[in-house]
C-alpha cells in the first residue's frame, strides 16, 4: 500500500536514528518516513474532502436545475398552482416536421427505460424538410426538455451529462421515411445508431434502448393517452420524488453549481 514505504522508513528512523536535532533548538528534524506519511495523509484527506464536497454539490445543486411535482407536466395543473410551466413541450411554434408528415409534438414518456431515473422528453426545435432521407437535429439537452428523478441517482446522471455534453449538442435523427429513423445519441457513453420506429400516432418504438416512447401531453396542453399510466408508474417507482430539469442553457452554470454557491457561479458565468 501507499503507507508501506512510510512505515518502513519510520522503522528505519527509529533503529538508525537518522533524525537530527536542529542546531541551537533541541528540536528534532522530521524523518523522511514521517514526511512521507504526512504527504500521503494530507493528499488522502484533501481527496476525501473533494469527494464529499462534490457529493454535497450533486445532492443540493440548484443554480441550473429545477424540481417540480409530476402533476405539473400538464400545463393546466401548473397554471392552477400559479407557477410557470416547468417543461417545454413541442408545439407548432417551436418545431416543424409537417412537411415530413411526422407528429412528435407534445411531451413523451420513455416507457420501459431501464434507466428509470430518466423519463420525459420534448422534441421542441426539431425541423426537417423533404426529400427523404433527411437528418433532423433535436436539441433535447436544452433547458426544460428532458426530465430526471429528483433523487441522488437522477442528480448523478445530470452531473455526468453536465460534463459529458453541452446544451447545444443535438441528437441527430436520420429519417428514411415518415415512420422510421436512426438516432445518433448525444452522450459519449453510447455508441452506434439506435432505431426509432413508429407504432401508432402516439407511440414510437426504441428497440435498441428497450423502451417505447408514448405521448402523455398533446401540443395544445391537453392530457394525452398515456398520462395516467405515467403518473401511476412514477408513483410506484419513484415514490414522492419530484421531476428535475435543466433550467439554464449555460454549460458554465451547469458545471459550476456542483462546486460553488449560486451567487459565485452567477458572477463567474
Amino acid at each position: 500500500s501507499l503507507l508501506q514505504p512510510c512505515l518502513y522508513k519510520s522503522r528505519k528512523a527509529l533503529t538508525h536514528s537518522d533524525s537530527e536535532p536542529l542546531v541551537g533548538t533541541g528540536i528534532m528534524k522530521a524523518s523522511g518516513g514521517n514526511t512521507c506519511c504526512r504527504v500521503v495523509l494530507c493528499c488522502g484527506g484533501a481527496l476525501l474532502v473533494l469527494v464529499l464536497w462534490t457529493v454535497i454539490g450533486i445532492a443540493t445543486a440548484s443554480c441550473a436545475t429545477g424540481a417540480f411535482p409530476k402533476e405539473y407536466i400538464l400545463p393546466n395543473n401548473a397554471e392552477a398552482a400559479g407557477v410557470q410551466e416547468p417543461f417545454d413541450p413541442g408545439t407548432d411554434t417551436n418545431m416543424n416536421l409537417t412537411e415530413l408528415a411526422i407528429d412528435l409534438q407534445g411531451t413523451w414518456w420513455m416507457d420501459g427505460n431501464p434507466l428509470t431515473s430518466e423519463h420525459l422528453v420534448s422534441f421542441a426545435s426539431a425541423e426537417g424538410r423533404l426529400p427523404f432521407p433527411v437528418t433532423v437535429p433535436v436539441y433535447s439537452n436544452r433547458a426544460r426538455r428532458w426530465t430526471w428523478s429528483d433523487s441522488f441517482g437522477g442528480r448523478s446522471i445530470m452531473f455526468y451529462y453536465a460534463f459529458d455534453s453541452t446544451p447545444d449538442e443535438p441528437h441527430f435523427f436520420k429519417f428514411f421515411n415518415s415512420s422510421y429513423a436512426e438516432i445518433q445519441p448525444v452522450s459519449a457513453v453510447f455508441s452506434g445508431l439506435f432505431a426509432f420506429r413508429k407504432i401508432s400516432e402516439d407511440e414510437w418504438d426504441r428497440p435498441d434502448a428497450n423502451y417505447v416512447l408514448r405521448r402523455i401531453v398533446y401540443a395544445n396542453g391537453t392530457e394525452g393517452p398515456f398520462l395516467q399510466k405515467f403518473y401511476k408508474w412514477y408513483a410506484d417507482v419513484q415514490a414522492n420524488s419530484n421531476l428535475l430539469v435543466w433550467t439554464s442553457d449555460s454549460s458554465c452554470l451547469r458545471r459550476c453549481q456542483y462546486f460553488l454557491p449560486c451567487f459565485l457561479c452567477n458572477a463567474v458565468c
